[in-house]
């Protein structure tokens, strides 16, 4: 149950099938940028006269009036406004409504059902060294779509690609070998590509001193693998599945995916390379899939490995790279095309780069890379996913570690926190907790102030919307940061333990709400509410 909003989404869908035969994808109400515009406003007018070629007036005035035949006490009035925008103002009744709902149904009010098997894949960088600061906005943003997704009512598989094939960890065992070599006293020779950093050397000590007879490749895979997953396991971050691309490759997987694309007719070879002939499904040239010396490419691999995502029968695939992966996403939807699949199916994310703000001494323990690791333990798990969320996936991130550390409200999580805090502190001196609160209250709400700070309150639903269909966790962010100073404010002018007994608890009631939205909102985010400042 998600109060008026979810109502009104639905009831303005099931217009637009019943009358117009079309489906616009939500969501179709946005929070109204402006009080004089109402609460909700919707221009799906003027998206459904560029389809049918009306004037947008004329189908926002049909819309009203079916919307309308729907709405008793829930609106004060809708309105049009050039050019057929369609705004709608929500009665207080509406408000309190679902102010007394969430309080009984708690985060359950925001959630929905939609059910879907979602396979999520995102970090998968190479085993060869501990993960970067780079890497940890994916690992962090992957893991708030997971949480928003399965808040949602989706079943959300995380998975790692282990990509332990190929050059990259070629160069790596060579230079684990050559600095065995070193410590052993032997000549030794590090090459220009080689991996340079003290880990390396860590690695090469450790497998002497443990007289591993094992692989020496299986053996640094295996140890790095672990410093992966203890870099994740300190962000609160766990797959669900591991998948190796070298497994891939040694059962056969690789070279039957090929053959089933050479069986349709979309393999060829041509001086001694074998490709795909990816044109054919609207990339911008055919690709390489076995080299002239009969060595794979990634692009072999990754076919394959979809393939392999496909035949799982999840309902969709969302991946999350890095910038330089922008141009392969034509190629991979070509190969989903060509297995048989709808290439839909398949959402990419681009994750920009992160720079770090900062004037303390990071440590660099591989050339110019700075590991995440030092960035949790300098400022702490909770603000390194909070600060890994205030940008837009798309947009470059300048993480600034000063500012994440400081006790005071220019750190806007330290500001969120700090809310509930406030808000801890108050329900202790009234000796209540949020089973004590009684709804009948809500009723001594009169004030516009409260009133207003309500209707901000419940655009948390509007947030998650937002978050969800577009991927976006920065939403919650920023609801999050608009929710803290309109607290502030709120609490600042208006005292809420006062004389008048009916006004106290009505007052806690509105602080019993943002308690749990704050608590929902931060528990989407992977970040513990502080209770005492």
């Amino acid at each position: 149950m998600r109060g008026f909003y979810q109502k009104f989404s639905e009831i303005l869908n099931d217009i637009i099938k019943n009358n117009y035969e079309v489906e616009l994808g939500p969501p179709l109400w946005e929070v109204s940028a402006c009080k004089e515009f109402g609460d909700l406003s919707s221009m799906v007018a003027l998206r459904l006269a560029s389809k049918f070629k009306k004037e947008p007036l004329e189908i926002a005035t049909d819309l009203k009036l079916k919307l309308v035949n729907y709405f008793k006490d829930e609106v004060e009035k809708i309105e049009i406004i050039k050019p057929g925008f369609i705004n709608i103002f929500v009665s207080k009744k509406a408000l309190l409504d679902s102010l007394n709902t969430l309080i009984k149904e708690k985060e359950n009010f925001f959630k929905n059902n939609f059910k879907e098997r979602v396979l999520l894949e995102f970090v998968s960088a190479n085993p060869t060294g501990p993960l970067s600061v780079a890497h940890g906005r994916q690992a962090v943003v992957g893991d708030v779509i997971a949480n928003i997704l399965k808040f949602y009512g989706n079943i959300v598989e995380k998975e790692y690609y282990i990509n332990d094939y190929g050059k990259q960890i070629e160069v790596l065992i060579s230079t684990v070998k050559e600095r065995i070599k070193e410590i052993k006293g032997e000549d030794f020779c590090i090459s220009q590509d080689a991996y340079l950093g003290e880990y390396v050397k860590d690695i090469a000590k450790t497998y002497l001193e443990k007289r591993e007879t094992t692989d020496l490749e299986n053996f640094v895979i295996d140890y790095i693998l672990s410093w992966i997953k203890k870099d994740l396991k300190a962000l609160d971050i766990e797959f669900d599945n591991w998948i190796s691309q070298k497994k891939l490759i040694n059962d056969g997987y690789v070279e039957k995916t090929i053959s089933f694309l050479n069986e349709k007719g979309l393999i060829y070879e041509n001086e001694g390379s074998k490709w795909f002939c990816s044109t054919k499904f609207g990339d911008d040239k055919d690709r390489v899939v076995i080299k002239s010396d009969k060595e794979l490419t990634y692009f072999a691999c990754d076919i394959a490995y979809h393939k392999n995502k496909l035949e799982r029968n999840y309902q969709k695939l969302i991946n999350l790279w890095g910038p330089d992966h922008h141009g392969y996403i034509k190629r991979v939807k070509s190969a989903i095309e060509a297995l048989g699949y709808d290439k839909e199916i398949l959402k990419i994310i681009i994750i920009q780069l992160v720079t770090l703000k900062t004037k303390e001494k990071m440590s660099k323990r591989k050339g110019k890379v700075i590991f995440l690791s030092d960035l949790v333990q300098r400022i702490g798990k909770d603000a390194t996913r909070f600060y890994y969320l205030l940008r837009k996936n798309s947009s470059h991130l300048e993480f600034d570690t000063q500012l994440a550390q400081e006790a005071s409200f220019n750190n806007a999580l330290y500001y969120i926190q700090y809310a509930n805090a406030r808000i801890e502190s108050i329900f202790k001196k009234a000796k209540l907790n949020g089973k004590d609160i009684d709804v009948t209250f809500t009723k001594y709400l009169d004030q516009e102030e409260e009133i207003n700070y309500l209707r901000i309150l419940l655009q948390f639903s509007n947030c998650l919307d937002k978050a969800y269909y577009t991927l976006e966790p920065v939403f919650i962010i920023e609801f999050l940061k608009t929710l803290a100073t309109n607290f502030h404010k709120f609490y600042e002018r208006n005292k809420v333990l006062c004389e008048d007994k009916n006004k106290t608890y009505a007052r806690l009631t509105l602080l019993e709400a943002t308690r749990i939205v704050l608590h929902c909102a931060l528990k989407i985010l992977g970040i513990k509410p502080v209770e005492k400042m």
